[in-house]
């Protein structure tokens, strides 16, 4: 039985890496007209309400778990989306992929788990992919100080999904965690940009619905029975998706290298998850 939710929590997690890696071109385009923030918090936002009504009002016992969780996804949300003002939907996908490498680290010293062997190998290697599928753009993969704390800021939440996930109701920490990003947003908001906003309906419900309620609530219900580490190597899948989309929607171009971190992500994550 164990086993089998296993595989539906693997397939959950890989849907949840598809939609955050559509994310990037429709962002970026945004980006065009919004700032970071408005788009971050109207994200929220809609994904709050909708987890309210999923999950009704938490108690106290998630009040902690739901604030970890949502300052941690914030830093990693308002700091990937400020660079995807300077930096390609490929490069930003794929290189905040570096939270493989340090998921399994947080994890072992945080929540003291015990790592597979494996686990740091795929690791390793899934982030060699990812840098191979970067490498067009080496100066941007080493300069971009917002990357490297997105990277860490969505390590560390998929450590607090791995430390609090297990006993708890999915909808309620959802409603905790989207509210807490959506509270950061504030001082930061240009208020005016929300009547703009309404101009842009269609991809900021994508992104509120299918991706930061939708795709979220398959990444908490696919930990319940996934390490952390795990879950951070199938979620390098992300990039991957990104990278895909990217070459087949608005004609980014990859060279044999790249091609070969593709397949190193991919043979990463099969190693990891094969009994």
């Amino acid at each position: 039985m164990f086993k089998k939710k296993r595989v539906i929590a693997v397939n959950a997690l890989i849907l949840a890496a598809l939609l955050f890696g559509s994310t990037f071109i429709i962002v970026k385009n945004l980006l065009d007209s919004l700032s970071p923030t408005t788009v971050v918090f109207l994200r929220y936002l809609i994904a709050s309400i909708l987890f309210l009504f999923s999950g009704g009002i938490p108690n106290k016992e998630y009040i902690k778990p739901g604030l970890l969780m949502g300052l941690f996804l914030w830093i990693g949300y308002i700091t990937q989306t400020q660079g995807l003002l300077t930096t390609s939907t490929i490069n930003s996908g794929i290189v905040t992929g570096f939270y493989i490498v340090l998921t399994p680290i947080f994890s072992k010293f945080i929540n003291k788990t015990n790592i597979e062997k494996k686990n740091y190998i795929g690791s390793t290697f899934g982030f060699l992919g990812i840098f191979l599928i970067a490498i067009n753009n080496i100066d941007e993969l080493f300069g971009n100080l917002f990357t490297l704390i997105c990277a860490s800021g969505y390590a560390l939440h998929i450590v607090m999904v791995e430390r609090y996930i297990k006993d708890k109701n999915i909808s309620k920490l959802m409603f905790i965690q989207s509210s807490v990003g959506a509270l950061l947003c504030l001082p930061f908001l240009e208020f005016n940009e929300l009547g703009k906003s309404i101009d842009y309906l269609y991809p900021i419900m994508f992104l509120g619905l299918l991706v930061n309620f939708c795709a979220f609530y398959l990444q908490l219900f696919g930990q319940k029975f996934i390490n952390a580490s795990t879950a951070s190597l199938l979620f390098g899948l992300e990039g991957v998706f990104a990278l895909l989309i990217g070459v087949f929607y608005v004609d980014e171009v990859l060279n044999m290298t790249n091609w070969l971190g593709v397949i190193i992500v991919l043979f990463s994550i099969y190693y990891v998850i094969k009994e």
